[in-house]
């Protein structure tokens, strides 16, 4: 076997960038014995790709004096057989962008792994030598009575001099500390592991007595704070960052940030290190090249640093330039670091009396009024337009180094996370490191991807990506994997820093051969231009896998269904839930109804996900849910289980349905599925059954039913929920509120910890408390429902605007403006807090405009009927409900009619038009036999605007059939105001025994005699 010369080998590795000593030359060599010897053979190698160790203890020869003895340690097996040595298994990521167990796991499970991550600092060990030297750091001023007692020079002395004469001698140098202050910026996290492996460099130095992180939060204003313990909460606790101020010089300070963040943009980073002790060494680590440092909030320069004879760690900086203005005297110069070992090296000189002199450098001068006014310019710069594909691309290429821009393609063809990113870096471009991969991040050829994931994701757009790829031809995209499963093999199971990953395979010998024939797509490498599929980032043999995970079996693809169902709803996952989907279908063929029930609740649950609520895909999801139940039902026997669930489940997808469409036939299909004598239903399916036929009753409106059947749902053991919705359909019922009450108590017993009943049960309350006329109570539950409602919330807003209907309702029949004022109040909180598309911000309007009018009529304050005007317009205009509209019309005609009276604002024709169509829409929603009290109302105001108009004529028929449709009204028995008939009835005797004088001899008095009264809103009118 060839051997090299030790001159060889310390040539060839100087020439490779490494500057070795003898004793590491020496731990080189002696370690060389224990590596595994490389294959005399060349052609023994395999041709898929570079020779990769296995996993450690497989078997391997150790020399033992002069013989050799087989040492077999615990690992996988060497001896598996061609079939197994040559199984792979699929890595791709668990979340972000990447989807579980992709195209290249058809029929398998993902099962949850922990692939080996790349480091962020690719020269650790050489980092840790450049600290080194600054153990030797005593800039620190001297503390009287740190000297040490020196007993034999003591004793010698004193004998000689006859009288007790003590000696010290210096104590032994202390090791400084460090701390390291990451700061907490939106595009920190990328730099997150760098951190940890600078704090772990600094650890592994041995040049520090004690190393300490703390990251820099930003409050908004005033000095940022920073992290010390977790409190009893396990909430980090902070306190201001000056706390950390170290004026004895003993503590050496790195503050980590790529200056682009809040904190820096407002200048409070600044002012911190402006303010920071001048004996503490300080100095800024900067994770972005240099030619991007003046896109920074920092500005930075490049000179030579000095060491003043003073004691501490001060430092004076000479730029190469001189500067343009001059240099304010209270200014501070900071050395700025790039995470690379020279440079450490370098700042470590500075401190460490080890090549004593200049040391060349980047510093940074911190004026704060400078920040002040470079914030100001740039707070007034217009907004940038946003930049297309081309422009982004051609600045990249203009200005980024030759390794990013092979990083940007090489990223191109590997899914866009973080750890994977990093390991394509170590993989493909060892020689480049964080500075390279920052400039791809900071390009704006990425851009970052919303949703929970434990590490940052990316994407490119599809035209950056496809101009990428066209510079990576096929066999490049498949070295990418190639090198990357290469590196997963190697170090999967060390202790390393990993990440989580999913590997796709059946494990404990449910290998590919138990699935059938591969299609190509699975067998082989995809060879279209995207490369590898964009999830998939490794492929590792299946033996690695089993020997750290020997007792793991993937489950089949129902169950594996059903727990991806439960998990995608608890996190709300869209990519699982489309797992679940495919894993269903796949279970068709072996069980049809089971797996039908399965791909039922799985549309169902993708039918209410974010990203698919309010589309049209939302419908197709839950038809084709319906559908896929209801065949179910049928091919499931009669009062089987297994038709039980199919139908319960198909009366829910049913219910979604008609919340979707508010097509009634829906409704009644779902209580159709549930039909039949519970006799004829399993058993243990009763409560079930009851429960949700009675909620679908309380949907349709059927308040005695429901409570029948909320009563039986009851009676195996009482729960909160259905307490609650009980208490719903007896007040839908009308029931006695003593009623009422008694369940509610009973319901409050069973609540528990839950924020959501307990709001429910709160409501409930404060509705009840209302009905029976309790204000004070009812005014003190909703605003206890208020307070447990999540702020800003949807349901905070719907509550708000039940009380403020109750007010209204309550003012209307009081007196003064207080009760008016309230509701107002009240109501125009709740149109704040309700989402810009939410159906009630219309009916808030409403209900503040009616207010608005009433306050008017109370106090006569102009300014309210102008803006209620123009809230019932607006709400005229966007209601669809024609009852609902018909009373906006009613409300908008009397403010038309005061306004034209008071403040000759318009004329009396758009009152006029206004209770026409107030009329018309009343007429179109219900009809008018018997018709409905508004309808008759705006009849009523029609005959009125035609008195106050001289058109006693019309007058007289408008108000006729006024009189008539009351007449309907009280015929069939509907509550109506006796008041409202008595006026009708009156108006339209005056116009038909008496000729009325002309428009212009009516006397103020008879105009406000004769025009119609202030009606409130009311919901039953």
């Amino acid at each position: 076997m060839h051997r090299m010369h030790l001159e060889e080998l310390t040539r060839r590795l100087r020439a490779g960038g490494q500057d070795p000593t003898a004793e590491e030359m020496a731990d080189a060599v002696w370690l060389a014995q224990w590596l595994p010897h490389a294959p005399a053979d060349p052609g023994a190698e395999r041709t898929t790709g570079p020779p990769a160790p296995g996993p450690p203890g497989e078997g391997r020869k150790r020399a033992i004096g002069a013989g050799t003895e087989q040492v077999r340690e615990t690992g996988p097996d060497p001896d598996l057989g061609d079939d197994r040595t040559s199984e792979t298994v699929a890595l791709h990521m668990e979340s972000g962008g990447a989807r579980r167990g992709g195209a290249g796991a058809r029929g398998s499970a993902a099962l949850p792994v922990r692939a080996p991550g790349a480091n962020a600092l690719p020269g650790l060990l050489g980092l840790q030598k450049a600290l080194r030297p600054l153990r030797h750091y005593t800039l620190f001023p001297p503390r009287p009575g740190e000297d040490l007692l020196d007993e034999e020079a003591t004793a010698e002395r004193t004998a000689a001099a006859g009288i007790l004469t003590p000696v010290l001698r210096p104590a032994a140098a202390r090791r400084p500390d460090i701390q390291l202050l990451m700061d907490t910026g939106p595009a920190m996290v990328v730099w997150a592991r760098m951190v940890e492996e600078l704090r772990q460099a600094c650890q592994q130095s041995g040049a520090f007595r004690d190393v300490q992180v703390h990251r820099l939060y930003d409050t908004g204003e005033g000095a940022p704070l920073v992290t010390t313990t977790s409190g009893s909460d396990g909430r980090p606790r902070l306190r201001p960052a000056d706390q950390l101020h170290d004026p004895t010089g003993r503590r050496l300070t790195l503050i980590v940030s790529d200056c682009v963040g809040p904190l820096w943009q407002r200048g409070a980073v600044q002012r911190l290190i402006h303010q920071w002790p001048r004996q503490s060494p300080l100095a800024v680590v900067q994770p972005l090249p240099p030619r991007l440092w003046p896109r920074t909030a920092l500005s930075v320069e490049p000179g030579t640093l000095l060491r003043p004879s003073a004691p501490g760690g001060h430092t004076v900086f000479q730029p190469d330039e001189e500067p343009w203005e001059p240099v304010p005297a209270d200014s501070r110069a900071v050395p700025v670091l790039t995470p690379t070992p020279e440079a450490f090296a370098s700042w470590a000189r500075l401190f460490s009396g080890h090549g004593a002199g200049p040391v060349r450098g980047w510093a940074a001068r911190i004026d704060p009024q400078a920040v002040r006014r470079e914030r100001a310019a740039t707070t007034a710069a217009p907004p940038r337009p946003p930049r297309g594909d081309d422009e982004l691309l051609s600045t990249f290429r203009a200005g980024a180094s030759p390794g990013a821009l092979r990083l940007a393609v090489h990223l191109a063809a590997a899914p866009l996370t973080l750890p994977v990113m990093q390991l394509v870096q170590r993989a493909m471009l060892p020689d480049t490191g964080p500075m390279e991969l920052a400039e791809v991040l900071l390009s704006g050829l990425l851009r970052q991807l919303p949703g929970p994931s434990p590490y940052p994701c990316f994407s490119y757009s599809p035209g950056v990506q496809q101009y990428l790829l066209g510079s990576l031809d096929r066999s490049a995209a498949a070295l990418v994997l190639k090198h990357c499963s290469a590196y997963v093999e190697r170090n999967f199971g060390q202790g390393m820093r990993n990440f989580p990953a999913l590997a796709a395979a059946r494990l404990a010998g449910h290998g590919p051969e138990n699935e059938g024939p591969a299609t190509a797509d699975e067998a082989d490498e995809p060879t279209g231009p995207l490369g590898p599929e964009p999830e998939l980032f490794a492929r590792i043999p299946a033996r690695v896998l089993r020997f750290y995970h020997p007792d793991l079996v993937t489950p089949e693809p129902l169950t594996e269904a059903e727990r991806l169902l439960a998990q995608g709803r608890d996190q709300s996952d869209p990519s699982l839930l489309a797992d679940a989907r495919e894993r269903a279908e796949a279970a068709l063929p072996d069980d049809a109804v089971r797996a039908r029930i399965v791909l039922g609740r799985v549309l169902h649950a993708e039918a209410d996900t974010g990203a698919v609520r309010g589309t049209r895909r939302r419908h197709e999801l839950l038809t084709r849910a319906v559908a896929e139940l209801a065949r179910a039902a049928e091919l499931a026997g009669t009062g089987s289980q297994e038709w039980a669930d199919a139908r319960l489940e198909l009366a829910v997808v049913h219910h979604a349905l008609w919340r979707h469409t508010d097509d009634r036939a829906h409704l009644e299909a779902a209580l159709d599925a549930l039909a039949g004598d519970p006799g004829d239903w399993p058993e243990t399916g009763h409560a079930t059954l009851h429960l949700r036929r009675g909620r679908l009753l309380l949907a349709r409106g059927d308040g005695p039913a429901a409570v029948a059947e909320l009563t039986a749902a009851l009676r195996p053991t009482e729960s909160g929920p259905v307490l609650l919705d009980l208490a719903d359909a007896l007040h839908l019922a009308g029931a006695d509120p003593a009623e009422i009450a008694s369940v509610l108590d009973r319901a409050g017993d069973t609540l528990g910890d839950s924020a959501a009943l307990r709001l429910r049960w709160t409501t409930a309350r404060a509705r009840l408390y209302d009905a029976v006329g309790d204000a004070p109570a009812a005014d003190a539950a909703y605003e206890e429902a208020t307070l447990l409602a999540p702020d800003d919330s949807e349901r905070r807003g719907r509550i708000l605007m039940t009380w403020g209907e109750s007010l209204m309702r309550r003012a209307a029949a009081d007196t003064g403006t207080q009760p008016v004022d309230r509701a107002e109040s009240v109501l125009r909180e709740a149109l704040t807090r309700l989402p810009a598309d939410a159906p009630g911000r219309d009916r808030a309007r409403i209900l503040i405009g009616s207010v608005l009018a009433l306050r008017f009529h109370r106090a006569g304050f102009l300014p309210d009927l102008f803006e209620s005007r123009h809230l019932l317009e607006q709400a005229a205009r966007t209601t669809r409900d024609a009852g609902t509209r018909s009373q906006v019309w009613l409300q908008l005609g009397r403010v038309r009619l005061e306004l034209s009276e008071t403040a000759r604002d318009g004329v009396l024709a758009d009152a006029l038009t206004a209770y026409e169509r107030s009329w018309e829409d009343a007429r179109a929603a219900h009809g008018d036999t018997p018709g409905t009290v508004t309808g008759a109302r705006a009849l009523h105001g029609q005959g009125a605007v035609l008195r106050l108009m001289g058109r006693n004529g019309r007058a007289r028929t408008v108000l006729a059939a006024a009189a008539e449709q009351w007449s309907r009204l009280v015929a069939a028995r509907v509550e109506v105001d006796g008041d409202d008939v008595e006026r009708t009835r009156e108006a339209l005797a005056e116009t038909g025994t008496a000729r009325e004088r002309a428009t212009g001899q009516l006397s103020e008095g008879d105009r406000r005699r004769i025009a119609p009264p202030w009606w409130a809103w009311s919901e039953t009118a």
